[in-house]
């Protein structure tokens, strides 16, 4: 099993492809700003190849970016506290440079890591395993759509429902985002929501995640306070946070 050591390694080896930076940039006194190449291995996402994009990692910041705005950034941007970076007037600032290049933020995120103590833990429902080819009976399922992207870029290949009888009341899913790391899903029918059964789906798959050598991580967003108590109960930690850009659409008037 992995340590807390090997698991932030592994995420700083990945997240160093995403970004198109070394791994010694995640220990520099400053900020790293570069050219956003796209390098083999990366996670790729609809984002992919966007004009701008930030990582927060370890109260350091990366900045990959087109060329074209690079000296704005090494100006306003290198020595910024990357711990405050995502502050609402930061952002605004941001928002408002892209702006001039035609693009705007599209979105932040911030992701968990596993604790490395995977304890055991036992279903609190019926529950069933699925794998990638019986992840396909559900691509048309609205119900969970947390819990599957169904995106050949990121493939799901594990899930874990809880049953009430035969009825699927929740669904946790781990898509494969790249070769190290999986990211989970989660959904809970509303009428099931409040018993803990999206803590007892994230941990279960958590940890057979883990077991299978790969290293989960878990994804959401600043107000959603049920999802962050999801993964902290589950056993996650926060460890990093991205923001990326898109092209901005013409306004009719």
């Amino acid at each position: 099993m992995y340590t807390k050591t090997e698991i932030l390694q592994i995420a700083k080896a990945q997240l160093a492809l995403d970004y198109n930076c070394q791994m010694s940039d995640f220990e520099k006194e400053k900020n790293t700003i570069v050219k956003n190449n796209l390098i083999d291995g990366r996670r790729i996402y609809d984002s992919d190849g966007c004009f701008f994009k930030i990582l927060c990692f370890g109260n350091k910041a990366i900045i990959s970016t087109s060329p074209i705005i690079i000296p704005w950034c090494d100006e306003k941007l290198l020595n910024r506290d990357a711990a405050w970076l995502f502050e609402y007037p930061k952002l605004r600032v941001i928002d408002k440079k892209l702006q001039e290049f035609g693009h705007e933020i599209a979105d932040v995120h911030h992701y968990y890591l596993p604790n490395p103590n995977v304890s055991c833990i036992e279903p609190i429902t019926s529950v069933k395993w699925y794998e990638y080819e019986d992840i396909l009976q559900f691509e048309n399922d609205d119900r969970f759509g947390e819990a599957f992207a169904f995106n050949k870029n990121y493939p799901d290949v594990l899930a874990v429902a809880a049953f009430d009888g035969d009825n699927i009341i929740g669904m946790a899913g781990a898509s494969k985002d790249s070769k190290t790391m999986w990211q989970i899903g989660i959904d809970v029918l509303p009428e099931h929501r409040g018993r803990g059964i999206a803590t007892n789906l994230v941990k279960l798959l958590k940890n057979e995640i883990l077991k299978r050598g790969k290293i989960p991580f878990y994804g959401t967003v600043e107000s959603h306070f049920h999802s962050q108590n999801t993964a902290l109960s589950a056993g996650f930690f926060p460890a990093w946070a991205e923001l990326y850009s898109k092209a901005k659409e013409n306004e009719e008037h």
